[in-house]
């Protein structure tokens, strides 16, 4: 490159030294500002912080202080101990109160009392000046006192304000040193010797690739010259050299097209594999046909791993043999020919010797292998076979077996996506066994159902004939329709008749279960009186009670509106709840209570009994349960009475349900609309 003729002046510059220095001093300046404002905002929690501990060690000198004092009404202690308070000068403000009637107050001179009381909500407290906290004062774990103590913050903000004007007159004189020292170094070592290395560097940059650097100096920027002219002899040896490299760059960029065009198959091949893989997951998750299924599999199977026929074999464990299940890309004879060659474990084909290993197999070119076991597969021109067991936890459950035309080995890659092809595979035969496993006990359990319904119901009506028999023979002789009879008889059969009436009840608790399970249960929707349901229901158990001496008391408005519903299945519900209450009450009460609200029947149903846990609550209404212990074993009963009534509630279209402490009682609730016109399902 040739010499410039003349060089040209070089441009004025501003100077570097009062760059450097500005910056510099902006620098330590904004990071002097940022330490001072950390430690003033420190320094105001530390100093917050203290007031609010100093403020709770009062709190808690007065909660141990005063109340021996204020309990003997000792004021001139409580006084003295006010007093006390207000030797921290931050304190401006004192109440003992109690009831609303302040025992003991004192504020500092110079703050106003209104201000003080106007301020105690911690919301504005905590922006202002003040900062208060109050506590009761216990004797012997009562209440006798309530004190407030106000804190100001004045102090805090002397302090502060001292800090900030000390770190504020400290900052301007580091600022004003640092910046007198940064402009006399700059210019002396910085500045001169940069502008001589800018009239070298302008040199070179206009062409003159021989003009004198000063490597003289021994700092850096003389090592800044030192590169600079290894720079100015590099670019003449880059001019050179440039024309070979770009020779080489073009050869480089065909390299790299290629490249990317060989990986951007490679990823587009991923793609699809992945695309393929997420088309067979979401088969196997959204459908439970197992054709469906494996067909998009050996499908997939056989278009990825490019090969030219697929096969999905199911072990039958019974024969221990292997069934095709789906084949593809095979004529009709190969696949018919295929389910009569009955493979099994251990056999010298792909399949057999795969599931020994249990692990892949394959034959790369069956040319090689003149003793298969199957000549039909080399006569259709097959000559690559690779095969995948499908294990379900180490379980065979079959096989996946590809076939190719050409000869050649499968790589790892292609393996490892059959295995991946298999393992969904055994997933949809597994999910397919599991589902036709839940139909068969689906079916088993209607059918097992159905009968002991249609039992409950025989039996329940075959007893029951039998029993009004007997019941109404036992009342007729009790009437002395057949003559007179002796004491002893008549109190045997008197056993008899309520024995009798008891297990005809426990009949109808069963026979009523049946029709429900049957869906056979239905109301009779007429115009009813709850009053006078209620009513019936309480006279025919007022004898049980007074028998065991509960009061039994019974709350309805007279003027409760007409009702619309079954009246003979409300008075079952309300009967058997009474019946329970009175039968688990062993002393105190047993109370009925009906109000109505929004067109709807509350009704409660309380004892004074031994009450339910949590558990039993949440199983008292399932049918054949009662609540665990020896108590309810002692009392009997089929468990079924509150699972009818839940039935009975719900046709109406209302709700039951219970409210109960162990040991404590309970209450059973349940909800009727006033009106019922349909009977719910």
């Amino acid at each position: 490159m040739q010499k410039a003729s003349s060089p040209k002046t070089s441009p004025k510059v501003s100077s570097i030294s009062r760059r450097f220095s500005y910056a510099l001093i902006g620098i330590i300046t904004l990071l002097l500002i940022a330490f001072a404002a950390v430690v003033i905002f420190f320094d105001i929690n530390r100093i917050e912080r203290e007031m609010e501990k100093r403020l709770d060690n009062a709190i808690m000198f007065a909660e141990n202080s005063l109340p021996i004092p204020l309990w003997n009404m000792d004021y001139m202690v409580v006084n003295d101990f006010v007093e006390a308070l207000f030797l921290d000068e931050s304190i401006v403000y004192t109440k003992i109160s109690w009831k609303g009637q302040v025992i003991t107050e004192k504020n500092r001179p110079g703050f106003q009392l209104q201000k003080i009381e106007s301020e105690m909500s911690p919301a504005v407290l905590k922006d202002s000046d003040l900062i208060a906290k109050s506590s009761d004062i216990y004797f012997k774990e009562k209440i006798i006192s309530k004190i407030l103590i106000v804190m100001s913050r004045e102090n805090m903000k002397k302090q502060v304000l001292f800090q900030i004007y000390g770190t504020i007159a400290l900052l301007i004189l580091i600022i004003a040193a640092i910046w007198l020292t940064s402009i006399f170094i700059t210019r002396r070592y910085i500045s001169s010797p940069l502008l001589k290395l800018q009239e070298s560097a302008s040199l070179i940059a206009q062409g003159d690739l021989d003009t004198f650097v000063d490597k003289s100096s021994r700092d850096e920027i003389g090592i800044l010259a030192q590169h600079l002219d290894g720079m100015r002899r590099s670019i003449k040896q880059l001019f050179a050299e440039l024309s070979d490299s770009k020779e080489k760059l073009e050869d480089y960029s065909r390299t790299l097209e290629e490249k990317v065009e060989i990986r951007t198959g490679e990823l587009a091949q991923s793609v699809e594999e992945l695309k393929a893989l997420g088309d067979v997951s979401q088969a196997v998750s959204s459908t439970l046909d197992l054709e469906k299924v494996l067909t998009s599999i050996v499908r997939h199977a056989v278009q990825f791993s490019k090969t030219d026929a697929g096969t999905i074999y199911e072990f039958d464990e019974a024969e221990q043999v292997f069934v095709p299940r789906i084949n593809y890309g095979m004529s009709a004879e190969f696949i018919e020919t295929l389910r009569e060659s009955r493979l099994r474990v251990g056999d010298k084909t792909v399949i057999g010797r795969a599931a020994i290993k249990r692990a892949p197999d394959q034959v790369p070119d069956l040319v090689n292998v003149p003793d298969y076991s199957l000549p039909y597969v080399r006569q259709a021109g097959f000559r690559a076979l690779l095969a995948v067991p499908l294990l379900r936890k180490d379980r065979l459950i079959g096989g996946l077996v590809v076939r190719r035309k050409a000869a050649g080995e499968f790589p790892a890659p292609v393996v490892d996506l059959l295995q991946t092809f298999a393992a969904q595979s055994v997933l949809a035969i597994h999910n397919a066994r599991l589902f036709r496993e839940v139909e068969e006990k689906g079916h088993e359990l209607e059918i097992a159902t159905k009968h002991k319904s249609e039992f409950l119901a025989n039996m329940s009506h075959e007893l029951r004939t039998p029993l009004n028999a007997v019941l109404g023979y036992t009342e007729l002789i009790l009437d002395n329709i057949y003559g007179d009879i002796s004491e002893k008889i008549r109190e045997v059969l008197e056993r008899l008749n309520i024995n009798g009436r008891h297990l005809l009840g426990l009949i109808n608790d069963v026979l009523d279960l049946s029709k429900i399970e049957a869906g056979q249960l239905t109301l009779s929707l007429n115009e009813y009186s709850m009053e006078e349901a209620v009513q019936t229901v309480f006279t025919s158990v007022e004898a049980l009670a007074a028998e065991k001496k509960l009061e039994l008391t019974v709350a309805v408005p007279t003027d409760l509106t007409t009702g619309r519903g079954d009246e003979q299945r409300i008075a079952q519900v309300l009967l058997n709840l009474l019946g329970n209450a009175i039968k688990f009450t062993e002393e105190g009460e047993v109370r009925v209570e009906v109000s109505v609200s929004n067109e709807t029947f509350l009704v409660s149903v309380s004892d004074t009994g031994p009450g339910l846990s949590e558990a039993d609550q949440a199983k008292i209404f399932e049918e054949f349960h009662q609540a665990d212990g020896s108590s309810t074993r002692v009392k009997g009963g089929t468990g079924l009475g509150l699972s009818i009534a839940r039935k009975i509630v719900e046709m109406h279209g209302g709700r039951i349900w219970v409210e109960s402490t162990l040991g404590k009682g309970s209450t059973f609730r349940f909800t009727l609309p006033v009106r019922v016109e349909r009977q719910r399902i």
